[in-house]
């Protein structure tokens, strides 16, 4: 079986466990409404006030949501000692990587979809054509966020406390994404409003094409380095 084959293979058998459980995404789902029902109470968002606090209050509730869902990477491979299985069957290390950081994303992206329609109702903010530039930051976002998060599980995976070890290696190397996640973000809120009230707006704004960017350049960066480091992670 070649290297994609491998990769396939693996993600087809995470997604079809998931698909019959629901372990995974289902407590995603209720934690990011939960967030998102709670800072409804909390604050009045509307206006220019969303622009400015709305990013931050969507991407904590993705971030925390994530993190709920990313010490599990491994937990089917953990059982009856898959793991090692894998490890002594003739296929690519990275492409277990590769897989498992596909069906992260995979959730990642679900729940963020699933969530957006939620927060437009709770914060008052209109489905306008210029919220679908958002997809383009969800979808990066989502990706470095299962990049870092699927090669930090694989470091914690034999740890005791993984649980409370994994937040504390990911959010510190999330935050340049996190950055961008929200300042892209921001942008395409502030665009959104701009529209719903009549005035121009531009298709892709200088600062929401250099949040893309930066995006793109870690995830690009950070699985390049996950790829090779990862034979050396999972042997220890």
């Amino acid at each position: 079986m070649n290297y994609v084959g491998q990769t396939i293979t693996i993600l087809r058998k995470d997604l079809s466990l998931e698909w019959r459980s629901k372990e995974r995404i289902t407590p995603m789902v209720l934690f990011v409404l939960l967030i998102l029902l709670v800072f409804n109470f909390s604050f009045e968002l509307g206006g220019a006030v969303l622009s400015e606090i709305g990013p931050g209050v969507l991407w904590s509730a993705f971030i925390f949501a994530g993190l709920l869902s990313l010490h599990r990477t491994f937990a089917s491979e953990r059982q009856n000692e898959t793991l090692d299985a894998l490890l002594l069957a003739p296929i690519d290390r990275s492409a277990l990587y590769l897989s498992k950081m596909l069906s992260n994303f995979v959730f990642l992206l679900a729940v963020q979809l699933f969530s957006l329609p939620p927060f437009c109702f709770f914060f008052n903010l209109s489905p306008e054509p210029p919220l679908l530039l958002l997809l383009p930051v969800l979808v990066l976002g989502a990706a470095c966020l299962a990049a870092v998060g699927t090669l930090f599980a694989a470091m914690s995976i034999h740890s005791r406390l993984r649980e409370q070890f994994l937040p504390l290696l990911v959010l510190p190397m999330m935050v340049p994404a996190l950055i961008s996640c929200i300042g892209g973000t921001a942008e395409v809120f502030d665009q959104t409003q701009r529209f719903a009230i009549g005035d121009q707006v531009e298709i892709f704004s200088d600062g929401l094409v250099t949040h893309l960017q930066m995006l793109g350049t870690y995830a690009m960066v950070f699985n390049a380095l996950a790829l090779m480091l990862f034979e050396y992670i999972v042997e220890e």
